[in-house]
């Protein structure tokens, strides 16, 4: 399991938080069922290379005040422009309890599909599903290569393992395939 530290912030605010990005940190917070909402900042480049090494949706520690706290990254903000974190938020979770978290969706074969002739078009990225704390996937995979123009993937095609449930509706639609000629004349209609 991934760690990083933290500290503790003592003031909190708009202002407060500009100063921290300045310093070289990243404002977040910590919460949990047995716990108050603690502010703490972690340092930006240790950060960044957690995320890039592990992913946005996993399990990782934090240090805060010399103790160790196992907590989900709840939430990445960033900033829409220049695309740096300007905020964190943590949940502190417990390998015995259940949680929801969203879960990113990969779609595999993707440019074969395009190559031939066929728009896929992926209405939903992630899916919400809820299980242990130590069974977050990181991602969920489909093989869209035996799909065909005119077909759409819904979440109930997709398999998953018992270690989680997906709580979005089954009828949901996940992607969907079209010819591009079908796509062109509809724009040359408009």
């Amino acid at each position: 399991m991934q760690s990083i530290t933290s500290e503790v912030r003592n003031n909190v605010g708009k202002n407060e938080s500009h100063r921290v990005r300045f310093d070289g940190y990243v404002p977040s917070v910590i919460y949990g069922r047995n716990m108050n909402t603690v502010p703490i900042k972690i340092d930006k480049r240790e950060l960044q290379s957690l995320l890039r090494n592990h992913g946005e949706n996993g399990i990782i520690q934090v240090e805060m005040g010399g103790e160790n706290h196992t907590v989900l990254i709840k939430e990445v903000q960033r900033d829409p422009v220049t695309k740096e974190i300007i905020h964190l938020d943590l949940q502190q979770v417990s390998y015995d309890q259940k949680i929801h978290v969203k879960v990113p969706i990969v779609l595999k074969g993707r440019n074969y599909v395009e190559r031939g002739g066929v728009i896929l078009q992926q209405q939903l990225q992630e899916l919400e599903v809820e299980c242990f704390a130590g069974n977050i996937p990181q991602k969920l995979e489909y093989d869209v290569t035996s799909l065909t123009r005119g077909d759409a993937l819904r979440v109930a095609d997709m398999e998953f393992g018992e270690e989680f449930h997906i709580i979005q509706d089954p009828q949901s639609i996940i992607a969907s395939f079209a010819r591009v000629e079908k796509a062109l004349d509809e724009v040359v209609e408009e």
